[in-house]
């Protein structure tokens, strides 16, 4: 009513809240500024390479797509493992952040078991999965020679499933002693032929596998008998692995 005294403002009106709110926001801008801070120091600086041997440091380097100033937090890790993996010699790749700026990259590289065809007289490398690692040799080394199957693909390629029984016996025979594989091929019938290096004593036989049946049953009993063997001209038939037989050449 005209004449009364104005009513006074009631305790912790609305002065104290918007002093609260403003301190609030200061404090959000204060953290966000210190976050994009942060983000700037996170950069990648450092990118260290374990396990190359047949795969140069730029090649990875290139593959893995990690460059110096990419930020940590963001780095695609899962597409520069599959991309590394993409290379002819690398079986398995990891890529680890070692904040705050440091980058590890861990390959396993592949063995070379054994050359395979892919021309006429053109050798090149292959791994124990069928992998081939590299285009063809000028001088091949000394490994295992594969024939009688398909030509071998470019390098990242695998060779096709004829080749599977021929790199079976090569992994059964790690495990066995006294003889190395010289050559392994496939024969006019489709069946399974080797020569064998005895050890020791170095003399080369043949020997007749058969069919793709019981790998590692046939290795075995070329490991348990090739000590008798004395003429190089004899040919062992483990075509029945356990009747094995000694003949002379056809």
């Amino acid at each position: 009513m005209p004449g009364e005294p104005a009513e006074a403002a009631a305790p912790g009106g609305k002065g104290p809240k918007r002093w609260l709110i403003g301190v609030a926001l200061t404090a959000l801008v204060l953290s966000i500024g210190t976050i994009i801070l942060a983000a700037g120091t996170f950069e990648v600086d450092r990118i260290h390479f374990s396990g190359l041997h047949r795969v140069s440091y730029d090649e990875a380097y290139r593959a893995a797509g990690i460059r110096a100033g990419d930020f940590m937090g963001t780095l695609d890790s899962e597409h520069g493992e599959q991309s590394l993996e993409e290379l002819p010699w690398i079986a398995d790749a990891r890529i680890w952040r070692r904040w705050p700026a440091t980058v590890e990259v861990d390959v396993v590289e592949r063995t070379a078991v054994a050359l395979a065809l892919a021309a006429p007289r053109s050798w090149v490398l292959t791994d124990i999965e069928g992998r081939i690692l590299t285009s063809p040799f000028a001088a091949p080394p000394e490994l295992p020679r594969l024939s009688g199957i398909s030509a071998a693909p470019e390098p990242g390629g695998y060779l096709a499933s004829d080749a599977e029984a021929l790199l079976g016996v090569l992994d059964a025979a790690r495990g066995q002693h006294g003889f190395t594989v010289v050559a392994l091929w496939r024969d006019g019938r489709g069946d399974v032929r080797a020569r064998v290096r005895q050890q020791p004593g170095g003399v080369v036989f043949e020997v007749a596998l058969g069919d793709e049946s019981a790998i590692g049953a046939k290795t075995a009993a070329i490991a348990a008998v090739i000590s008798d063997l004395e003429h190089s001209d004899d040919i062992l038939d483990v075509s029945v692995p356990h009747l094995p037989v000694v003949r002379g050449a056809n």
